[in-house]
């Protein structure tokens, strides 16, 4: 396993997601589940389990055009857990795609699915830091991050270094958790304490970014939608759990320990102690 960037908080945050995320073999029982064969899987296949962020497909979506994603842009995805959203770029946009995941487990997961459905000469996984960018200064038309800061502490560190990768003019595009931390309900989904988490508010957030050089966008509120979307992935965790199963490639023991952040998240989402939206930010020429 790489080095450079590591630290332990997010060795602990590495580990955290390995046990949460579906494996590779899950994902394809679940796909043969749905009737479909690993020789059959197309990207499209795979968005039931291979987003792993509030709003799923729909939020990634929502991403990319905020980012204004277009065809041959070079895109790095943060923090890019199996891979989904930098499939969807690929895929949808026709960019060229790179995405960077600290799990080890994760980038397998991801690099698996990639030459599953056929996406390897377009999309390409490196297991290492958001802390230290293994790419030259300037390398990227766009970056996108999804649910990754808040639970970084080095932001500085964090938000230097997708600064330095950015092309001048490139956009940076982030759908994130804010909020005030003193409030929350645990465990989260990336936290079982807060030990784990590192939420900042939206003004801290935006001021780092001016002082980067970025001219950033307003914030757009999804909070209400993410509270919804915690409801009704609880709906879903519930019947997994009443007949025994696991959900989407996951385990029983995931669906559980997911089902319980999901209902802290409907909590702090619904009392307004957090938020979960999306900026936008242009670095300057």
């Amino acid at each position: 396993m790489p080095s450079a960037g590591y630290t332990e908080q997010g060795r602990r945050v590495a580990d955290h997601w390995s046990r949460l995320a579906a494996s590779y073999d899950g994902i394809l029982r679940a796909l043969e589940e749905r009737g479909i064969a690993a020789d059959k899987v197309s990207v499209d296949d795979l968005h039931a389990a291979d987003m792993l962020h509030m709003g799923g497909l729909a939020a990634t979506d929502e991403l990319g055009a905020l980012a204004s994603i277009a065809k041959g842009n070079r895109i790095l995805d943060v923090g890019s857990g199996v891979g989904g959203p930098a499939r969807r770029f690929a895929s949808k946009y026709g960019g060229s795609v790179v995405g960077i995941e600290l799990s080890e487990t994760l980038y397998e997961t991801a690099v698996k699915l990639t030459d599953l459905v056929g996406l390897a000469g377009d999309v390409r996984f490196v297991n290492g830091s958001a802390l230290s960018l293994p790419f030259d200064d300037c390398e990227f038309d766009v970056v996108t991050m999804a649910h990754v800061a808040m639970q970084i502490t080095e932001k500085e560190q964090l938000f230097g270094e997708l600064a330095r990768v950015l092309k001048p003019q490139g956009r940076l595009a982030l759908h994130e958790i804010f909020g005030n931390e003193d409030l929350f309900h645990y465990p989260l989904p990336w936290a079982t304490d807060a030990t784990m988490s590192a939420v900042e508010t939206i003004s801290e957030c935006s001021s780092r970014l001016s002082s980067l050089g970025f001219d950033v966008s307003e914030f757009v509120d999804h909070s209400e939608a993410g509270r919804r979307y915690h409801l009704r992935q609880i709906e879903a965790y519930d019947a997994a759990l009443a007949d025994g199963s696991g959900t989407q490639g996951l385990s029983t023991d995931a669906v559980e320990k997911r089902r319980a952040a999901s209902l802290a998240m409907e909590k702090n989402l619904g009392s307004g102690a957090m938020q979960v939206g999306m900026l936008a930010a242009m670095k300057k020429a």
